[in-house]
């Protein structure tokens, strides 16, 4: 072969590989390509990842017209029972992040995907609109005890609607149910944006972001501060009611979503 053949060869390669390197994306620091598509969802992120699938980032990008066309990242979690994977929409796990935030923050999302963040309320629409999903929520104290609620089905609508928690299930759980009574149906609210309608600001009350109640503003309020177990003050920490009642404040708390049905390239698995 001659010089301007090898030549020839290796500037074709050159071009392949950088082709591929423009155009390929990791998922989740694995060794796993995908050239053509992203995964819409954690479920099928894992399934692309296979054998090496593990808990954590990935990047996802929801088709039209649920998303605005752009990827982004989410902390996808194995279902500890072997199920489908699970997307993180919310995390706490200790008092360095402020979640008593105005109403752009909750609408974009704020926050470290490993630390303490909540996902944002355009991309929880999105999501939850592209396919019905149900939620589960994980709960732990100060002594360590976990306690759990899952919802079988769980929407929630647009900004128009501000956000109104417009579809949530059947209640299953060690926990109790803190959400059907009083949440269900209700719109978000934040202090510079109250949408309660109760005449009284009960995100301004209670120092968080939620879907607060008209009856009564709540018997949930997870993204209330962060105050460290038994408080002095009435039911402004990450509340549970039916576990610890209004005078305590949660450890830890984890909110996460998955389609009812997995859909893989848009065709349904399970």
């Amino acid at each position: 072969m001659s010089r301007t053949q090898r030549f020839a060869l290796l500037s074709v390669f050159l071009v392949i590989f950088g082709g591929l390197d423009a155009n390929t994306a990791t998922l989740s620091g694995n060794d796993i390509f995908s050239v053509r598509h992203l995964p819409a969802n954690c479920n099928e992120a894992i399934h692309l990842a296979g054998s090496k699938a593990k808990s954590g980032i990935y990047k996802i990008q929801l088709p039209l017209p649920y998303g605005d066309g752009k990827a982004f990242y989410v902390n996808c979690l194995l279902d500890p029972s072997g199920g489908e994977a699970w997307t993180l929409i919310q995390l706490r796990k200790d008092e360095y992040m402020n979640f008593y935030r105005g109403w752009k923050e909750y609408k974009n999302g704020f926050g470290n995907l490993n630390r303490n963040f909540f996902i944002g309320l355009d991309k929880l629409h999105a999501l939850t609109a592209s396919q019905l999903h149900e939620l589960w929520i994980e709960l732990k104290d100060f002594d360590n005890v976990t306690k759990y609620a899952k919802y079988d089905s769980f929407a929630i609508a647009d900004e128009i609607q501000k956000y109104a928690l417009s579809i949530l299930g059947e209640y299953s759980g060690t926990a109790g149910d803190a959400m059907l009574t009083i949440h269900d149906g209700a719109k978000f609210s934040t202090f510079d944006q109250d949408n309660s309608e109760r005449g009284s600001n009960c995100a301004e009350l209670y120092k968080g972001g939620w879907w607060y109640g008209k009856r009564a503003c709540h018997k949930s309020n997870l993204n209330g501060l962060y105050l460290n177990g038994v408080t002095k003050s009435f039911a402004d920490g990450v509340v549970w009611e039916p576990w610890h009642g209004y005078h305590y404040s949660l450890k830890y708390v984890q909110m996460a979503i998955r389609p009812k049905n997995l859909l893989i390239n848009n065709k349904l698995v399970n």
